[in-house]
């Protein structure tokens, strides 16, 4: 009888973690996490490694995102996904050096096939005459889930 319980605990240590990790929760905390490691591009790298970057940002936004900044009046509007790999690229070329670094989710809010989650982070980013980015920020997506998994819509930040 022993033996068939140690089995059983594994397997059900097993399923927790799999409804965990499948979660809509978590998949979308994912998501996040892998734009800002997208985002950040340390010093002194390659141009071109940065510029791999761009195929990440294809797999988080939806095809049409809306950017929202107080600090940033170049980056609010509707931009297309194309145009927001562009600036990507062109960021990769010039910027000396950019952080994003999570300090923590806030909260995240499942309504079926959309999520808002909002979070703070610490970001930098060193252009070679000004930093665009140098704080910590309060962080809003939202999130809109398709066949190929959940994808930013929206984007808002704001100095914390």
């Amino acid at each position: 009888m022993k033996r068939a319980i140690f089995p059983l605990v594994i397997l059900a240590l097993i399923a927790g973690f799999s409804l965990w990790w499948f979660s809509p929760e978590q998949a979308v905390k994912r998501r996040v996490r892998m734009l800002l490691n997208t985002l950040s591009l340390e010093e002194g790298s390659n141009k071109s490694g940065r510029k791999m970057g761009v195929y990440s940002l294809n797999a988080v936004l939806c095809d049409e995102v809306e950017l929202s900044s107080p600090t940033l009046d170049a980056a609010n509007g509707r931009f297309d996904r194309q145009e927001l790999e562009s600036v990507f690229s062109w960021i990769c070329d010039l910027a000396e050096r950019s952080e994003f670094e999570l300090i923590g989710f806030d909260s995240v809010t499942l309504d079926g096939d959309s999520a808002t989650v909002e979070f703070t982070v610490e970001a930098v980013v060193v252009m070679p005459n000004y930093r665009p980015a140098d704080g910590v920020y309060k962080v809003d997506f939202e999130l809109e889930k398709n066949d190929h998994g959940w994808r930013i819509c929206r984007a808002t930040w704001t100095e914390a």
